[in-house]
């Protein structure tokens, strides 16, 4: 059985276009913001025709003609093969047409998937995930694109309404294939099995879960689920069956069967994600549809859901919806059931499983996204059996509710918020922010403060170039994210202010039972020296950056050009680095609330802007002296950017001397420029 047909070419000679333009994956998904899923199948050939939209945004970050990378996939001729079943042996497999359904999408990875499994003898294959992902969507579509009428068992709702296995055999036995059924069980599912045989038929055994507990059928119905599953994993028939579950099957005598199956149905990627919406005429936002995905997980029925209702409540559109209700994403009362039940269920079923998902709500999965699988096991503090704690995050897993990967475990954010809304309820809230901080406070090192970046280079000789070599140093130490211990620090902060139900950092400072922690104390001094290190980087930088300004206009009346445009060069990557070093001092202080510091840092921002401002101005100015009038009118320009960046900050900090001279720069600037463009006119004239 074969995937669908790479299209080599159109793939090849896309991965030559990047590599012409010194790009590669990585950089055109920073440049673009497309996912890099959907920019890893064109590059291989999986996706024949990219969006308009999507080859806008790569030509754009490409600096090419559209026309060009359109014309790499015109000729594409990559066609979705699939297989119909294999129901015997020797049968060969045939393709079957693809419904074009916009309802369903994004799942031409699971339909081959299940292709594949039948393909290699599989009679009953377990489709589970978590509710709302899709499965009974996928086997019903699975079944219809092998052209296969399908035999449905409706498990019930609860383990006390369960349908009866002996009630179903006998009446499809009557209804469906017009046999008279024996009175004893094993005798009608072996007249079941002789049916089967003859005939090729899907069955759909739907939402089985409430036949399980923790993974084993419930009594008295255990027995008929075995015998029946049995029957249907027999290699002599030829239907095959599809079961739908939230949870993984355990039961021995099934789990045994050479042709049962077990498949995890993974989410939907925000690619098909913005398939279905764009089918319903909504607006695409790229960074609000990439925001919903992650916190919905790929969950098929929210983005169903949701559809209408950014439709009716935002006219269609993603982003306006989102900013209105991304602090409430368990509005919609489906959803919140959804999640509900499950909650429910294993509070039933697993009670201590319960109570590690509802205390897992206490991480963030923000700014640290996995945690290691002692950072969950510490919340199992109440469990004596040590052996048994790695058992209840298995059930979790199990279950699709805890989210895994070789780095650690995550929870959804729809997920979280109903943990966390069941961890207020309890007596554990407190106990798990101080198991959390315990064990993240664990991973900081106790040499964690030498990866503060410091300026140092080579020294030179020459003044001018040790600045150029200061600056270049300062570019390869900057960063747009925090380091893994400041990140760490931050979140020891966070559930430390969530254990004392603090507002901020500083009402955290003041609590006294922290006065004579030395470990705080050690956490709080590394947060002030981060934000110090930061701010004091950025302050140096701007003003290096000035001393090789003033230097360039010197060298520009002189007429030394070539000495002035590499000053010029470096004045300004030395002010975008210092305003990098001002924005991650800014992002600390942020993240732990603390007002007065973020203040500061707003200050010098704000002087940085200003200052930048005023040099742009002279240089305006000069410009216009040695008749450079377009170089003067950018300078100009450049300069009211900056002014009105530092008026920004100053007024929404309610500084009024700063405010009002930042407006008399921006006066000033505005008569300089006038004056220029007439003096242009006259001399025109």
């Amino acid at each position: 059985m074969s995937r669908a047909k790479k299209n080599k070419e159109a793939g090849g000679a896309f991965k030559k276009l990047l590599e012409q333009k010194g790009f590669n994956q990585y950089k055109l998904e920073q440049a673009t913001g497309l996912d890099k899923s959907l920019i890893s199948r064109i590059a291989n050939g999986y996706t024949a025709s990219p969006k308009p939209a999507t080859l806008e945004k790569i030509a754009d970050a490409l600096s090419i003609d559209l026309g060009e990378l359109t014309r790499i996939f015109a000729q594409s001729t990559v066609q979705s093969q699939y297989s119909a079943t294999n129901f015997q042996d020797q049968e060969s497999v045939s393709e079957i047409p693809r419904s074009n359904n916009s309802d369903f999408v994004g799942r031409e990875d699971a339909i081959a998937d299940l292709d594949e499994l039948v393909n290699k003898g599989a009679k009953v294959i377990l489709i589970q995930a978590e509710g709302g992902i899709g499965k009974t969507t996928l086997a019903a579509k699975w079944f219809e694109l092998q052209g296969l009428e399908y035999l449905e068992l409706r498990v019930g709702s609860t383990p006390q309404n369960l349908n009866s296995i002996e009630d179903w055999v006998r009446l499809k036995l009557t209804n469906d294939f017009k046999v008279n059924p024996e009175q004893n069980f094993i005798t009608m599912l072996e007249q079941l099995k002789t049916q089967l045989k003859t005939r090729k038929i899907g069955v759909l055994i739907d939402n089985i879960e409430p036949a399980l507990i923790n993974g084993a059928f419930v009594e008295p119905d255990n027995s008929h689920y075995v015998e029946l599953l049995t029957v249907l994993a027999h290699q002599s028939v030829q239907s095959v069956t599809l079961i739908t579950s939230r949870e993984l099957l355990h039961e021995p005598d099934v789990i045994k069967l050479k042709s049962f199956q077990s498949y995890h149905l993974q989410e939907l990627k925000d690619d098909a994600w913005e398939d279905y919406f764009a089918s319903r005429n909504i607006i695409i936002d790229t960074d609000a549809l990439y925001e919903m995905n992650r916190v919905y997980g790929g969950n098929a029925l929210a983005m169903s859901l949701l559809s209408p209702e950014i439709l009716r409540e935002s006219q269609g559109n993603l982003k306006v919806y989102w900013q209105d209700n991304r602090d409430d994403i368990l509005r919609h009362p489906t959803l919140e059931k959804l999640v509900q039940r499950q909650f429910n269920k294993l509070q039933r079923d697993n009670p201590q499983a319960y109570k590690l998902l509802c205390r897992l709500g206490c991480y963030r999965y923000q700014y640290i996204p996995v945690i290691h699988e002692k950072g969950v096991i510490c919340l199992l503090w109440d469990e004596p059996n040590e052996r048994k704690k790695p058992r209840f995050l298995r059930d979790l897993k199990d279950r699709a509710l805890v989210k895994f990967s070789k780095q650690g475990y995550y929870l959804y954010e729809f997920i979280r918020e109903e943990a966390i809304e069941r961890l207020k309820l309890t007596n554990h809230w407190e106990k798990s922010h101080t198991e959390a901080g315990k064990f993240l406070s664990t991973l900081i090192s106790e040499n964690c403060q030498t990866i503060i970046p410091k300026i140092t280079c080579t020294k030179v000789n020459d003044t001018q170039e040790q600045t150029y070599l200061n600056i270049e140093n300062a570019e390869t130490a900057v960063k747009q994210e925090l380091t893994k211990h400041e990140t760490l620090a931050l979140e020891v902060v966070y559930h430390t202010m969530e254990f004392y139900g603090s507002g901020c950092f500083e009402e955290l400072r003041k609590e006294p039972r922290l006065l004579d922690n030395a470990f705080f104390q050690a956490v709080r001094n590394m947060i002030f020296e981060y934000v110090d290190c930061y701010s004091d980087l950025g302050i140096v930088l701007y003003k290096l950056a000035l001393t090789t300004h003033r230097l360039g206009i010197i060298d520009e009346r002189e007429g030394k050009l070539i000495e002035s445009n590499k000053e010029f060069e470096y004045c300004q990557r030395g002010f975008k680095v210092s305003q990098d070093f001002f924005q991650t001092a800014l992002l600390i202080a942020t993240r732990v609330k603390e007002d007065k510091l973020m203040i500061n840092i707003l200050l010098s921002l704000a002087c940085c802007y200003y200052f930048r401002g005023i040099s742009l101005h002279e240089l305006g100015i000069v410009l216009h002296q040695i008749i450079k009038n377009n170089e003067s009118k950018e300078a100009f320009e450049e300069s009211q950017v900056n002014l009105e960046k530092a008026l920004k900050i100053f007024t929404n900090l309610s500084f009024e001397k700063q405010m009002k001279e930042v407006k008399q720069a921006i006066s000033s600037l505005k008569i300089s420029e006038q004056s220029c463009s007439t003096f242009i006119a006259r001399f025109l004239i």
